[in-house]
């Protein structure tokens, strides 16, 4: 007894031994995450997001306009300026000097900041492609995922559909075989069993290109496995869908930059007037008379007169145009974006009435009519042509709701994408 309860103890410490080791393993060769990618959307997002070399660019070149509206509201480098007086004079009472001085510009009038607030604009405008490019990625990811997810589903619908049709196979020969029916049936649902193999291996390499589209999103090898998909994100309640209220709080990318842009192309009309008044420019230096007569300091104050009407004029009319390209641009985007979502919000609606419909009555409906007709056809009451018609107009309804589902998937993805959100 003592030797028996040994070797259970013995096994029992080395199954634990055993878990230990492989947790260990599994947590140094790879992340925790890797066997659930694939299999939630908000997985694929995240890594997405973290791997996208376009929003780490986009990124950059936010940081990189940032950067450069500090630059403009900068002063320019002074000028330092080393003066030789009658440097050809060798003789008599004078002699040559030196001059050493700092020359600095200073834009007046409000220019410098002018330069700066034009600069945080255009840092706000590239912020606003990132958030667009993010975006664009958000929505990629979501619809390749439903399509990821219903070539799944279809997979297991059409198995089903396929146990279905074996079964009126095997009932067909059977009645072949007692002389009740015809070699023809059972051919006929051979052929039927046929089709739905071919459209299984069409739905199997569905789900493998959506697999390899995921993957490429996520620079991964194409081919690299990803998690079966668990499940469709959950459409917003009916109320949040209100194209009125999503138009109006709507933070679309490209209307942000276009703003954004507005903003600039003010400061640069602003400047552009400005322009009209006079820099100056201040220096300061000290002399040096090497040792005839005493050393001194001088200072000079200059100013840039803008005496070039044409330029001035011409760089105005830039700027208004420029400003009123930018409005027009802002308006347009407006306009698309409410049109867009209007479209999008009205074919959401009318998927998810087709959804229920085809859920709640017709998939039903048909899934009564196919047991009455298998059993109709078992005890010899139909022929198998009703049959047959039966199990394929089911398996139609029920790829019909996947494709409705998928259609839902697309258009909420685009509402989110326009509305610059998650709903």
């Amino acid at each position: 007894m003592r030797s028996a309860g040994a070797g259970q103890k013995a096994r029992r410490w080395w199954r634990v031994g055993a878990f230990a080791v492989a947790m260990l393993l599994g947590t140094s060769v790879a992340p925790a995450d890797d066997g659930r990618l694939g299999a939630t959307v908000d997985g694929l997002l995240t890594e997405a997001r973290r791997l996208s070399p376009e929003i780490a660019a986009r990124a950059l070149d936010a940081g990189a306009a940032e950067a450069g509206a500090k630059a403009a509201g900068s002063l320019p480098d002074p000028t330092l300026r080393l003066t030789q007086d009658e440097i050809d004079v060798l003789g008599g009472t004078r002699r040559p000097k030196q001059i050493y001085s700092i020359e600095q510009e200073f834009p007046l009038w409000g220019k410098l900041g002018l330069k700066a607030a034009s600069g945080r604009a255009q840092a706000d405008v590239a912020r606003a492609e990132g958030q667009g490019a993010e975006a664009e990625l958000a929505e990629q990811i979501r619809v390749t995922f439903a399509q990821y997810w219903v070539a799944h589903r279809a997979v297991t619908v059409l198995e089903e559909v396929h146990e279905t049709e074996r079964g009126i196979v095997d009932a067909a020969q059977n009645r072949y075989a007692q002389g009740r029916g015809a070699q023809s049936d059972v051919l006929r649902a051979s052929a039927a069993l046929t089709r739905r193999q071919t459209e299984i291996a069409r739905f199997t390499g569905q789900k493998a290109a959506a697999r390899g589209v995921l993957n490429a999103l996520l620079l991964r090898d194409p081919a690299a496995s990803l998690a079966d998909p668990q499940q469709l994100r959950a459409l917003p309640p009916a109320a949040r869908l209100a194209p009125a209220d999503l138009i109006a709080r709507a933070n679309n990318p490209r209307v942000a930059a276009a703003k954004s842009r507005i903003a600039a192309a003010d400061a640069n009309r602003q400047l552009a007037h400005q322009e009209w008044f006079p820099n100056v420019t201040l220096s300061i230096g000290a002399i040096d008379r090497n040792g005839y007569g005493p050393n001194g300091y001088m200072g000079s104050v200059s100013l840039r007169v803008p005496l070039q009407w044409g330029l001035h004029n011409a760089q105005e009319d830039q700027a208004k145009a420029e400003l009123h390209a930018a409005e027009a641009m802002r308006d347009a985007a407006s306009l698309d974006v409410a049109r867009a979502i209007a479209e999008a919000t009205a074919t959401l609606a009318g998927a998810r009435e087709s959804e229920r419909l085809t859920r709640d009555q017709l998939l039903p409906q048909l899934d009564a009519a196919v047991r009455s007709a298998v059993a109709s056809y078992n005890n010899g009451r139909i022929e198998l042509t009703p049959v047959l018609d039966a199990v394929r107009d089911l398996g139609e309804a029920r790829l019909s709701l996947l494709a409705i589902q998928l259609d839902e998937q697309r258009q909420l993805a685009a509402i989110e994408r326009l509305i610059g959100g998650s709903l």
